[in-house]
């Protein structure tokens, strides 16, 4: 760094040059983590409404654990657990997992979704005590089944409530995904870690890193907030 300027502009360059790259990776546990990780929650969620009382403590237990849990520590967990019980495996059931041949970026889509899962599995179990009872039991009078009550009138009100808390997660996932640097997934913040590491410049890197971290958050709002005007029709339906 010179002594004339507080940033050197050249690093910034050489940084953005280093580190966007790896945008995709960060893109791709984003996305990987919040699809599994819906699609866990609503199991969840659905699980703890159900008339099985086993399976909705199992699924709250879940909740409890993994929302009390930090990130890192449950990422921890999962990748050092993962061999443990792999091993378990093999010597009770002889069942072989060749764990060394699983890839850290997967172990990492592990750790997250089961975080993002127990919190989405709250917003969804939130979203659909918003709506009101009523249209519950209409749906019934009408006829339908449990599988078209939920598509055709709960699901359509619930995701309205949803869909602010779920952009919210969403993007608090996305920051998330820069902890799994420490189990040797390189994605935008382990993409600064390097490039500063030969360089000594460490506020230009991570000036880098927050411009793209800031990009994506603001790309992302932008398109959650075009969806929810897309559904703002759905404010409360009618049957």
């Amino acid at each position: 760094m010179n002594g004339h300027s507080l940033i050197d502009w050249q690093y910034i360059v050489q940084g953005a040059a280093f580190i966007a790259p790896y945008v995709k990776v960060t893109l791709l546990l984003t996305l990987s983590s919040v699809f599994f990780g819906a699609v866990l929650g609503l199991v969840s969620c659905l699980a703890q409404r159900s008339q099985v009382p086993a399976l909705g403590k199992l699924f709250r237990l879940y909740v409890y654990v993994c929302r009390s849990i930090p990130n890192m520590v449950l990422l921890y967990l999962v990748y050092y657990g993962m061999p443990l019980a792999f091993l378990a495996l093999r010597g009770k059931t002889g069942i072989h997992v060749p764990i060394e041949h699983v890839p850290a970026m997967a172990v990492a889509i592990i750790g997250l979704t089961l975080h993002t899962g127990a919190y989405l599995s709250e917003i969804f179990r939130a979203a659909l005590d918003s709506v009101p009872q009523g249209q519950f039991e209409a749906a019934e009078a009408m006829g339908m089944t449990s599988f078209q009550m939920y598509r055709r009138v709960i699901f359509p009100q619930a995701i309205v409530f949803a869909l602010p808390l779920f952009a919210n997660q969403f993007l608090s996932t996305m920051k998330s995904t820069s902890i799994v640097f420490v189990i040797t997934v390189i994605e935008v913040f382990g993409a600064a870690k390097l490039f500063c590491e030969d360089n000594s410049q460490y506020f230009e890197a991570y000036i880098v890193a927050a411009l793209l971290y800031w990009g994506m958050g603001i790309l992302f709002e932008y398109l959650f907030t075009k969806l929810e005007d897309r559904l703002s029709s759905y404010k409360r339906c009618k049957i």
